[in-house]
């Protein structure tokens, strides 16, 4: 038996929300990216991608987005390597060193 004043049917009163999220669908095989890697440009979105320590610009289309994760619909395979951080000054063709996630980066002495 309930007391009286306590709520037993779960209803909301008013002026009270709930968040509530729903699975539609599930996506096997597909790209998923962080957010920090994609770029927005006049002609839209893009990543680096690494080949060959050579950084190189990509046209890429996004697609659902789900916390930090996007996934690439079109431009990218999943096999590739791109930049994640430190896309500031990076231009189309520049050097880059890659890391693994985690691993620290290669401090190196400038000639003088």
């Amino acid at each position: 038996m309930a007391e009286a004043g306590t709520i037993t049917d779960n209803a909301l009163f008013p002026n009270q929300f709930v968040n509530c999220r729903l699975l539609l669908e599930t996506r096997h095989g597909a790209v998923i990216v962080p957010a920090s890697a994609i770029q927005k440009g006049p002609q839209g979105n893009y990543v680096y991608v690494v080949a060959d320590g050579k950084a190189t610009v990509r046209p890429i289309t996004t697609g659902t987005v789900e916390g930090d994760n996007v996934e690439i619909a079109q431009g990218l395979k999943a096999d590739e390597i791109i930049v994640i951080e430190g896309q500031d000054k990076l231009q189309d063709g520049s050097k880059v060193d890659t890391r693994a996630p985690g691993e620290k980066p290669v401090r190196r002495r400038r000639a003088a």
